[in-house]
């Protein structure tokens, strides 16, 4: 053996100028908060609570914040996650008749005061409370609390299962596969790709007056998506929901910008969708360069959309996604689907919702 104050070769850790952690051996920790952040809000941003159950339909429509400590500790080579976090949202829900006419709607907040390690065995605290606190309303949040309260915990149940995994720390007990602070902040504003869902998002797709539709495909590595709908508006109506900030900050409910020109950038739901101009139609086409914050560093896709009037009033809006990548920076591989549910939740069926362009 060694005598105290003489260097052994066998202690590389201690020798290497690098410092690096070899094999694990010694306790590092890392901070995951922003991981957490981005996570959660992937997870529980436009997750659908209810679907048509009973005529009612409930979404978590924005996480406005995710606040706490996050760590991941390694010490050779086992993963050690050490968590306490509180989550606070937004949510939606409407009351359908049998037509699918929204008769009505109203809006809350809910609160996951303390996702921890130490509970990771049990559903966490859940607190529901309305804006509005009429008997229909109080209808939906029962709804909410009896029923919804499933999906919910679904949503942390997975993020425990990955946090426990290790989270974003790789086998080499590298954490740098973390957002960074500005994916993280703006996660928080769009759920990813996520973004603030609409209050009529659920009922929507099930609407025979909504005519909407999509397919998707894989070409050359990426994804298609084809969308088509329906609004009871002027297309300058819809081509401004596209071209005009204030719009668009409206019926996302997040920060916006837009310099409709071409080569003119855009961004919403504050920064995680962002994009150019690349063809501007005034009333009749858009070409943008679109994409998520959350998308690999290299990921850029092309959306298309062209708008008709076959009536006076009454405006079909074609859209044509192509470049979708099959994986976000994480490896989360439900990308198409997450931009698919985007556009009609996020998006499509808010401007609806919003404005009042529901058929």
């Amino acid at each position: 053996m060694a005598k105290v104050g003489e260097g052994d070769a066998r202690w590389i850790v201690q020798e290497r100028e690098d410092g690096t952690n070899v094999h694990g051996w010694h306790w590092q920790e890392r901070d995951v908060l922003k991981w957490s952040t981005v996570r959660l809000s992937e997870l529980l941003g436009g997750c659908k609570l209810l679907s048509g159950e009973d005529q009612m339909f409930i979404t978590a429509t924005t996480i406005d914040s995710v606040t706490g400590e996050a760590l991941i500790n390694n010490r050779k080579k086992k993963l050690i996650p050490s968590y306490e976090l509180a989550v606070k949202g937004q949510w939606t829900g409407e009351i359908k008749d049998g037509s699918g006419t929204s008769v009505l709607s109203t809006s809350g907040t809910f609160q996951l005061p303390y996702i921890s390690d130490e509970n990771a065995d049990e559903d966490p605290e859940l607190i529901v409370s309305l804006k509005d606190e009429g008997s229909a309303q109080q209808r939906l949040k029962q709804a909410f609390v009896n029923k919804g309260k499933k999906e919910v915990f679904k949503a942390v149940a997975q993020f425990v299962k990955e946090i426990q995994a290790g989270g974003p720390v790789n086998k080499s007990g590298d954490a740098s596969a973390q957002p960074d602070k500005h994916t993280a902040d703006t996660a928080v504003k769009a759920t990813s790709a996520s973004g603030t869902p609409p209050s009529q998002a659920n009922g929507a797709a099930a609407s025979s007056k909504a005519k909407s539709k999509a397919a998707a495909k894989s070409d050359s590595g990426t994804h298609t998506i084809d969308l088509q709908e329906t609004f009871y508006a002027r297309p300058q109506d819809i081509y401004e929901c596209f071209t005009q900030a204030g719009k668009i900050q409206a019926f996302t409910q997040s920060p916006a910008q837009a310099q409709p020109n071409v080569g003119g950038s855009f961004s919403m739901f504050g920064g995680s969708v962002q994009g150019t101009y690349k063809e501007l139609v005034p009333f009749s086409r858009l070409r943008l360069d679109w994409r998520f914050a959350n998308w690999p560093d290299d990921a850029t896709s092309k959306v298309e959309m062209k708008l008709q009037e076959p009536e006076q009033g009454t405006t079909i809006l074609t859209l044509h996604h192509t470049g979708i990548p099959h994986e976000d920076k994480y490896g989360n591989s439900d990308v198409e689907g997450t931009t698919r549910n985007g556009w009609q939740q996020l998006i499509l069926h808010r401007i609806k919702a919003v404005f009042g362009y529901g058929l």
